[in-house]
């Protein structure tokens, strides 16, 4: 197994061990009895429109989506969406019109959030599983690409940056 096929691994098993323990409490922060916090640096979410909590994890490095320029009818594609988070706060500035597309490439991730999404009834958001390095997305699909603390986990910068720019109109 090359380098960036192991540090893939490794993230995918952190992050799917942080998905489990969140699973079914409905809270942040290391909840379930676990003694670990990941929001050290995150910011506090939850004055900001669209904001789920139970798909908070408290894994994220800022508010992406504040600075994002994302407009009413846009199409969103998150990179790294983890449990929805950042998608469920797009999809409310997208509005009806628009859509949001998180990508992650851990299953546990994306199960949790498809069943956020089912939970809440929300039609104009969709996870899929894939990687960054090969994005799940057709060609001059996005109006814009947002990641929270994720891009800086991905060994092959080059690519991920060039999936992007293939996956932006």
């Amino acid at each position: 197994m090359n380098i960036n096929a192991s540090l893939k691994n490794i993230v995918r098993h952190k992050y799917s061990q942080i998905a489990e323990q969140a699973s079914g409490c409905g809270c942040s922060s290391g909840c379930c009895g676990q003694d670990v916090s990941y929001s050290v640096l995150s910011d506090d979410y939850s004055q900001v429109e669209g904001y789920i909590r139970h798909a908070d994890l408290g894994l994220g490095c800022g508010l992406p989506t504040e600075h994002a320029g994302i407009e009413e009818g846009d199409i969103v594609v998150d990179l790294g969406a983890g449990a929805g988070n950042d998608a469920f706060i797009a999809r409310h500035l997208v509005g009806a019109r628009g859509q949001v597309v998180g990508v992650d490439m851990t299953p546990a991730m994306v199960t949790k959030a498809i069943l956020n999404t089912v939970k809440l009834g929300f039609e104009n958001v969709e996870f899929r599983l894939g990687d960054i390095e090969e994005l799940p997305v057709e060609n001059d699909y996005a109006d814009v690409v947002i990641s929270n603390c994720v891009l800086n986990l991905v060994p092959d910068k080059k690519k991920s940056f060039a999936e992007i720019h293939r996956i932006l109109k």
